[in-house]
């Protein structure tokens, strides 16, 4: 039983030792580069820049209904509450309890000598955190909390981004649609002239089977399209949460069958990249995390100050169990520490280091990906207008071959064959500028997403560490003292 006094020299000396902590220094990676411009602002509603209501009503619906978001959102949850269960472990326990019994003292006279006892009290527990482990453990779970907040962030760009190339997709083989259809209505009257030719021996049979033979192609191109445009809806319904019946029966609503105009979009590299991209503030977090817990590990090298009490009250006579006079009260502390465990808590430690080295190389590989990503999305933006100036002037001359073969055929200066050509040609023209606009259209969601979509870090602390112009590597020391940091 601890005095008053002791108690009191032993609180002292424990909230003088919560002070420490055996986390190692934080892992660090240089994350410096060349800028092009200092810092990029974009919308989170990004997709509202294509001034398209049916767009906007698609990704709105998805950003409620869909069900890996929802995942995110409840993943989120999970974490808030962790962090709550883990912030309790700061708090004593408090319990209740009660007994009653009976003792005989004489074997041999039942009734000539026995007694009674009954209680009840209300104990306490509370561990002092000497070396940081509650603190470590908290903290841990907090940077776990913020990584899977990121990871909505995240998750809400990909879907969103989903949703619009998705719906572009569907805009464009409409339009593919559209033209084999103005196609294949050309092609049959071309068809049923060259039939009346045919039957006034104007032409022979081989003019009217080639002309049969591009009817018969372009119907079964329609057919291909119609199959894409049902997959492409059905996508568009699942991405965008669509109940049963609509999957199964309903098409998205466009009321419009070609591409809405493009935004002008940032086309270089801001200075504040990395503080836009989601995925790179999770990965972070999750390192912070790891880097904690390796804290929690070498405080299993020390042992753990508990206090114990109780309160309550104790009486032979259960009538007068709760009078003042059978009051009673205790209190303790224990101290419990390893003193021989072959090594277990070396490994523990060990274990914990590998996976801090682990969440170092994610972190790293994650900064690598949204580098790679922002080059690629200003590359695939610069090489898809000059393809789409490309293919506009293809149409161009194709349409003036077109018109040529088909004066000169006419007039009887060329054959069928060229006629063909040329119309084969135009076709496939039409379909590539419209695949090419395509292409400008999903470059502009590849830079939306690349630049983060709008997301912006703003944790002072998660910035400092994303903003370092040195690399510090991930601790591999099992002592409890390496690479402290307090």
């Amino acid at each position: 039983m601890l005095s008053k006094k002791s108690l009191i020299s032993v609180v002292a000396i424990s909230l003088f030792l919560t002070g420490c902590s055996f986390k190692p220094v934080t892992p660090l990676k240089d994350a410096s580069f060349k800028a092009t411009y200092a810092t990029t602002n974009i919308n989170d509603m990004w997709w509202m820049d294509f001034k398209d209501p049916n767009l906007n009503t698609l990704v709105d619906s998805a950003l409620k209904h869909n069900s890996d978001l929802a995942l995110a959102l409840n993943n989120i949850e999970i974490a808030r509450v962790s962090l709550g269960l883990s912030r309790l472990d700061y708090l004593p326990n408090f319990g209740y309890g009660a007994t009653a019994g009976g003792q005989n003292n004489l074997p041999m006279r039942p009734n000539a000598n026995s007694s009674e006892a009954y209680s009840a009290n209300i104990n306490m527990s509370y561990e002092i955190d000497l070396w940081g482990r509650v603190r470590n453990g908290v903290r841990a779970n907090e940077a776990k909390y913020l990584a899977t907040k990121y990871d909505y962030d995240s998750a809400r760009l990909s879907i969103a981004s989903n949703v619009v190339t998705t719906y572009f997709r569907l805009l464009f083989l409409k339009e593919q649609e559209s033209i084999l259809e103005d196609t294949l209505a050309s092609y049959t009257r071309t068809l049923n002239f060259r039939k009346n030719q045919l039957g006034a021996g104007a032409i022979s049979s081989i003019v009217y089977y080639q002309a049969k033979a591009q009817v018969d192609s372009a119907k079964a191109k329609i057919t291909e399209v119609r199959n894409e445009l049902s997959s492409t809806n059905t996508a568009l319904a699942l991405l965008t949460g669509k109940n049963y019946n609509e999957i199964l029966y309903k098409n998205i609503s466009t009321n419009r069958n070609t591409l809405p105009t493009m935004p002008v979009v940032p086309s270089g590299v801001p200075s504040d990249l990395l503080l836009h991209r989601a995925d790179v503030a999770a990965s972070l977090e999750r390192l912070r995390a790891s880097n904690f817990l390796v804290g929690v590990s070498r405080a299993n090298y020390f042992p753990s100050l508990s206090l114990t009490g109780n309160l309550g009250y104790m009486s032979s006579d259960f009538s007068r169990l709760f009078a003042t006079a059978a009051n009673s009260w205790s209190i303790a502390g224990s101290l419990v520490g390893p003193l021989l465990d072959f090594g277990r808590t070396s490994k523990r430690v060990q274990i914990s280091n590998l996976e801090q080295n682990a969440s170092f190389i994610n972190y790293d590989k994650t900064l690598k990906n949204a580098f790679g990503e922002v080059r690629d999305a200003l590359v695939n933006r610069e090489n898809a207008l000059l393809l789409q100036d490309s293919m506009q002037n293809l149409y161009k001359s194709q349409q003036n071959v077109y018109n040529i073969a088909s004066n000169r055929y006419k007039a009887g200066y060329s054959d069928n064959l060229e006629l063909l050509d040329a119309q084969r040609g135009l076709l496939n023209a039409r379909l590539s500028l419209a695949s090419a606009r395509l292409g400008v259209a999903n470059s502009v969601v590849g830079v939306y997403k690349a630049l983060g979509g709008g997301f912006t870090l703003k944790d002072s602390r998660a910035k400092a560490l994303l903003e370092a112009n040195k690399t510090v590597e991930p601790t591999t020391s099992t002592n409890p003292f390496g690479d402290l940091k307090y």
